[in-house]
């Protein structure tokens, strides 16, 4: 498995703007691109820290040449409501011991019928 860590700078007043298109990129990663999905966590510094999973880095690098037009208007509009964007960490993971049958486990993240 491969996972990478995001730091997100959001503008100020741009919170909600950010989180609704960095779900609708998500989405369609985790739909489209073989994503295993993400978590987006706010610290305690205002920042927005992404972690997201991958089957492999080259499952991760293929996505960015994958998207349609829609993911890349989200991308872009997310871009927008940011100060900075950053990659912090690209993962491959040695040790798995996170529980699977809790929230973002096995199940689907975004329910059948959400869009």
């Amino acid at each position: 498995m491969f996972c990478v860590i995001y730091r997100f700078t959001v503008k100020p007043d741009r919170e909600a703007q950010f989180r609704r298109h960095w779900l609708a990129v998500t989405r369609w990663y985790y739909r489209n691109a073989g994503s295993l999905g993400s978590r987006l966590h706010r610290a305690d510094t205002g920042e927005h820290i992404g972690y997201a999973q991958w089957p492999s880095r080259h499952v991760w690098e293929r996505q960015r040449v994958e998207s349609d037009a829609e993911s890349q208007a989200h991308r872009q509009a997310m871009r927008a409501c940011c100060e900075s964007i950053e990659v912090v960490y690209e993962l491959e993971t040695t040790d798995d011991l996170l529980r699977q049958d809790v929230a973002g486990g096995r199940e689907e993240p975004f329910g059948k019928d959400s869009r």
